[in-house]
């Protein structure tokens, strides 16, 4: 079975991006000598993205060609006409609970919740997410779309794995504590 990992940035005051979804401050922080955060060990265990049409809109304006074609990739979006312009890449709307139970249930492999802040809050409420990689970003950008929307839930979370990066990045991963 599949577990869902959100496998993230945020900056230190707590935000994903800007108010205008930009990375700007995220994409400008050098890659490290050695390691590269745990992406590459990210993309080893998955085979499944899920991400927001706003994060879908943002990584589509890095200008590369697209890096997940061998992933299937979900952008969930309330606007079912939404055009999507990559392949292996399947619009979800309301359905996204259901669907990701499903996903969870059939993959041997790991799900990549890519983002963002509402989605993220969804389905942590659903109790989707099995494992948090946050990447701390030794950075304050002022405001923002927050990490998690205001009305997440409360959930129990395991400390498993620290990282520091001579960048001053630090990873830290945490598993659920499932409630009995």
């Amino acid at each position: 079975m599949g577990k869902v990992i959100l496998y993230i940035a945020k900056s230190l005051d707590g935000y994903i991006a800007r108010k205008d979804g930009s990375l700007d401050w995220l994409t400008s922080i050098p890659n490290p000598k050695v390691g590269d955060y745990g992406y590459q060990a990210l993309l080893e265990r998955i085979d499944t993205l899920v991400m927001g049409r706003k994060t879908y809109e943002e990584l589509l304006k890095f200008g590369i060609e697209w890096p997940y074609e061998s992933y299937q990739t979900y952008v969930v979006s309330s606007n079912s006409n939404y055009p999507i312009s990559t392949p292996q890449t399947t619009l979800i709307g309301s359905e996204i609970v259901d669907l990701i139970k499903s996903v969870k249930t059939k993959n041997e492999k790991d799900i990549w919740l890519v983002g963002g802040g509402e989605l993220n809050s969804l389905l942590i409420k659903n109790q989707l997410v099995d494992h948090l990689h946050l990447t701390i970003v030794p950075r304050m950008i002022g405001d923002g779309i927050p990490l998690f929307s205001p009305h997440s839930v409360s959930s129990d979370w395991e400390l498993v794995r620290t990282q520091v990066f001579e960048t001053g990045l630090i990873n830290l991963e945490w598993n659920l504590k499932k409630q009995e």
